[in-house]
């Protein structure tokens, strides 16, 4: 493997992370390849403004990773709690060169069909998330992409944050189900929530003590917040 840089070891950890704590059981792994015929991010970005006309901001570089996929399907059984989560990173101009996702009501209005699209999926959930993904939106004259998590059956979420607070969160969620919604403008007190709000409880009950290096502070004022 090509040498990496200090943010993507940083992601190859989270996996390391997953693997040796106790109780984790991991169900699916993926460590790349490096994509290198794409090149680092200043020919990425030149790849994306010349196919899709968006140049994107270069502070983007610092979350620039190479990897073709990284993913991780995991699950924690204890006697008093169950907690599983998934994530599936794709490479930054793979997502930004593939654009639309499947709207989640059978017959969407002008507005819907034309949001849905112009996301662009750069993490899913295949194997336990039936559906879910995050996906960037961006048009041309943006620098900085929106972020949006699309449910199949709810629809699609602004998240309050960008890019890399997304990855640098994935980092200390490790893609739980339903972390998203921490950071979307909903009330987490409706039922629809409620599997998401038990799975995030769990997440900051036993993290601390899997994963110590942390701060999950921030995520547990989040929830309080929507709920």
């Amino acid at each position: 493997m090509p040498d990496l840089s200090e943010y993507e070891r940083r992601f190859l950890s989270m996996l390391d992370e997953l693997r040796d704590a106790s109780d984790v059981e991991v169900l699916y792994e993926e460590r790349g390849p490096v994509e290198e015929e794409i090149g680092d991010a200043t020919e990425a970005f030149e790849l994306i403004a010349d196919e899709e006309g968006v140049v994107l901001d270069p502070s983007l570089h610092s979350s620039f990773l190479r990897f073709e996929g990284l993913s991780s399907h995991w699950a924690v059984e204890r006697s008093e709690v169950y907690l599983t989560g998934e994530f599936s990173v794709r490479h930054l101009a793979a997502a930004m060169l593939t654009t639309g996702v499947e709207p989640a009501v059978d017959e969407p209005t002008d507005q819907q069909r034309k949001l849905y699209s112009e996301l662009r999926a750069f993490d899913e959930q295949p194997r336990g998330g039936a559906g879910t993904l995050s996906a960037l939106r961006i048009d041309p004259g943006m620098s900085q992409p929106e972020v949006w998590y699309c449910h199949p059956t709810r629809g699609v979420f602004r998240m309050d944050l960008g890019y890399p607070e997304y990855l640098e969160t994935l980092l200390v969620t490790k893609g739980t189900y339903g972390w998203q919604y921490l950071f979307t403008d909903v009330s987490m007190r409706d039922i629809d929530f409620q599997g998401a709000v038990e799975s995030i409880q769990n997440m900051l009950l036993i993290f601390p003590d899997l994963f110590p290096g942390h701060d999950y502070d921030h995520l547990r004022a989040r929830l309080e917040a929507r709920l």
